[in-house]
């Protein structure tokens, strides 16, 4: 099992690049609907407000007949801290990946952003005790609201080593947004890049209330070639 830290990056970059809904949708029902209509499917939902809280998350799957899973949290605004030369919100991430319950990955991440407006300016990453720091030359805000069928770019990511100066990958991702259910849509972000010379890819797949609230629902990781599916 590679390192995860692509799931890290791409997790705490979407907690990092959700705004906060500035409107909402509305919309009227025919009175002439009848009343065994199936619901209809929600169409568009605000974007989850910031600071972005996800409740600890336990995903799982199964690999040459054992169990792994997937755990994580990320926690916002636990406090202020310098990142580049400039005094940052900052917010924690945490993952780990275990196989037959025994840890393969244990990954903290600290979030670094500004607000008033909101601005993400990188991660600090330790990976299995290794250190690596991500900036973001580019970040695409989401819209107020999430609608079926839209799509765009994200973030543009850099890696460095610990010492902030080696670069040693590159990440790009975008996002689209899918029907769910009546009350819901889904938010799909997709990670591609290069890390040490080696590809790694991933999609985050969320799901997104009339209300704003998130929750993440599937992993899907690229492993030797194979997708592995955290449900």
């Amino acid at each position: 099992m590679p390192s995860s830290r692509l799931v890290a990056v791409t997790v705490a970059s979407t907690v990092l690049t959700l705004l906060a809904a500035c409107g909402s949708s509305s919309g009227s029902s025919s009175s002439s609907a009848s009343s065994s209509s199936a619901p209809a499917q929600a169409q568009s939902v605000p974007a989850p407000a910031m600071p972005l809280t996800i409740a600890p998350t336990t995903l799982a799957t199964t690999l040459n007949g054992n169990t792994v899973t997937l755990q994580l949290s990320a926690t916002a605004n636990t406090g202020t801290a310098t990142f580049n030369g400039q005094v940052a919100e900052t917010g924690n991430l945490s993952l780990t990946v275990l196989e037959n319950g025994s840890p393969l990955v244990t990954e903290i991440a600290t979030a670094y952003y500004l607000t008033n407006p909101y601005s993400p300016l990188g991660l600090g990453i330790t990976v299995n005790g290794v250190s690596e720091v991500v900036t973001y030359p580019s970040t695409t805000p989401l819209p107020a609201n999430l609608t079926v069928g839209s799509s765009g770019p994200l973030t543009t990511g850099t890696y460095y080593a610990a010492n902030g100066t080696t670069v040693i990958g590159s990440l790009t991702e975008t996002y689209s947004v899918t029907a769910n259910n009546a009350t819901s849509v889904k938010y799909t972000v997709y990670g591609t890049g290069t890390v040490n010379g080696s590809p790694v890819s991933e999609t985050d797949i969320y799901t997104v209330s009339t209300s704003g609230t998130i929750a993440l629902v599937e992993v899907d990781l690229l492993v030797n070639g194979q997708t592995l599916k955290f449900t």
